[in-house]
């Protein structure tokens, strides 16, 4: 092996430095550290030069690895998997975090030091991990990070009044929320907020019948995931839809809502009423199989006639693992 690797580096060698740059964005800390520091001076000069790199940290021990305490002070994205506590006071150009469970609260005081985050996601807790975990969002709307751009959270809970503060950077969040009522608390908090990504949890709670909040003018994409619940798809969507006048692309998937099919007659006028901007859609939605007879007698056609962006309609038959379900899209594909 040793014999392979020697005879690679005149190889190497006579390669530009600018081809290693452009390679070496895509290695981890540790595959360039444990590639590439030992080769030569060469090598080694090139990696103490690079101030855009990437690290992986699968265990609280590989912060003080090698690899890590080389390129601490330059690591612009890292990715955590692990739930200890983590030092993040030698990541100085840190601006993307990505940690694969909900952090603990040790591990939430310790990513306030990083004021300067542009993107921040967290993955879905683990059920064991989710009952001593805190949540970031509390940081992240009371504008802990004022650069953050793009951020992925956990459950947001519901307060009368929350403690947040206006979050002017925010462009694009990922939430999940199990009582609509926060939902207009996090359009007010985020002014500035173009994409978002809503999930409501199974069984949420009774939505009110209408927001009274003033509308919210940036928002331009709204992505829905509604899960199992009690009441009409169409009262909530219309509910959503009413501070968001703006929008010109909305995507809904559901599940099968216990209160019945969704009214398509109903839903195509709310589209007309609430977002007239509108001009792409996709909808995936569980629905009971009564709809598949009643939608073939009517024809495909009768659905397009209801809004110019129901272009495309699909209705795939339940199976044995999966209910019927109606696509309806504004693009093929």
């Amino acid at each position: 092996m040793n014999t392979l690797i020697s005879s690679s580096i005149p190889c190497l060698e006579s390669l530009p430095d600018e081809l290693f740059y452009d390679i070496f964005e895509y290695l981890s800390v540790r595959d360039l550290y444990d590639g590439f520091y030992n080769l030569n001076y060469r090598f080694a000069s090139i990696l103490s030069s690079l101030t855009n790199v990437y690290g992986e940290m699968i265990t609280k021990e590989e912060a003080y690895s090698p690899a890590f305490l080389f390129f601490a002070t330059r690591i612009t994205i890292l990715s955590v998997e692990h739930v200890e506590p983590i030092d993040f006071s030698p990541f100085v150009a840190l601006r993307s975090l990505r940690l694969h469970t909900e952090p603990n609260r040790s591990q939430c005081q310790s990513i306030q030091l990083l004021s300067h985050l542009e993107y921040l996601f967290v993955d879905k807790p683990r059920v064991e991990h989710f009952y001593y975990s805190i949540s970031l969002s509390f940081f992240v709307l009371t504008n802990t990070f004022p650069s953050l751009q793009s951020c992925r959270l956990n459950l947001i809970p519901f307060k009368d009044k929350q403690q947040w503060t206006l979050v002017p950077s925010l462009h694009i969040l990922n939430i999940s929320i199990g009582n609509p009522r926060v939902y207009p608390q996090i359009l007010y908090a985020c002014p500035s907020l173009v994409t978002f990504n809503l999930e409501f949890t199974p069984h949420f709670t009774t939505p009110p019948k209408v927001f009274f909040d003033s509308s919210h003018t940036s928002l331009r994409q709204l992505k829905l995931r509604l899960n199992c619940t009690t009441f009409s798809y169409c009262q909530i969507i219309d509910l959503l839809l009413s501070l968001v006048p703006n929008l010109i692309y909305l995507s809904i998937r559901g599940s099968l809502s216990d209160a019945n099919n969704i009214d398509i007659d109903s839903f195509a006028v709310i589209l007309y009423h609430r977002v007239p901007k509108l001009n792409k859609f996709f909808l995936k939605m569980a629905i009971q199989e009564s709809l598949i007879n009643t939608q073939q007698d009517d024809n495909y056609e009768n659905i397009q006639q209801l809004h110019p962006l129901f272009q495309y309609i699909i209705i795939d038959p339940s199976t044995q693992y999966t209910p019927a379900r109606l696509i309806i899209q504004s693009e093929s594909g």
